[in-house]
C-alpha cells in the first residue's frame, strides 16, 4: 500500500527553523491542515510556535498558507481537508521597501 502523504514548502526563515525546505508527512482520512500543523509542531516545535497563536490555535494573520495555490483563508482557513499528493506553501510575513 502506498503512503498517503503531503508535500509541506518553507519559505524564508521557516526554511531554517526546519532546516530544510521540504517536508513530507504522512496523513490521516479527513485529515485537516491544523492537525497537520500539529504533527508538524512535534517534529519542529518552533515552527509551530512561529505559525500558530498560542492563544487560539489559529493561523497568524501575517503568515500565509497556500494550498495548491490557493490562499487557505478562501478555503477552509486550517480546517481545510487534506488529500493525498497536496502541497502546502507556508509563507512568513515579508518586510521590505
Amino acid at each position: 500500500m502506498t503512503a498517503v502523504e503531503v508535500v509541506i514548502k518553507l519559505h524564508g526563515d521557516l526554511c531554517e527553523k526546519a532546516g530544510t525546505d521540504t517536508i513530507k508527512l504522512p496523513i490521516d482520512e479527513d485529515e485537516t491542515i491544523d492537525t497537520l500543523l500539529m504533527k508538524l509542531g512535534r517534529r519542529h516545535s518552533d515552527l509551530l510556535e512561529a505559525i500558530l497563536d498560542p492563544q487560539t490555535g489559529e493561523l497568524k494573520s501575517y503568515y500565509n498558507i497556500l494550498l495548491n495555490g490557493r490562499r487557505v483563508q478562501q478555503l477552509r482557513g486550517i480546517h481545510t481537508k487534506l488529500k493525498h499528493k497536496d502541497e502546502l506553501a507556508i509563507f512568513p510575513p515579508v518586510a521590505g521597501g
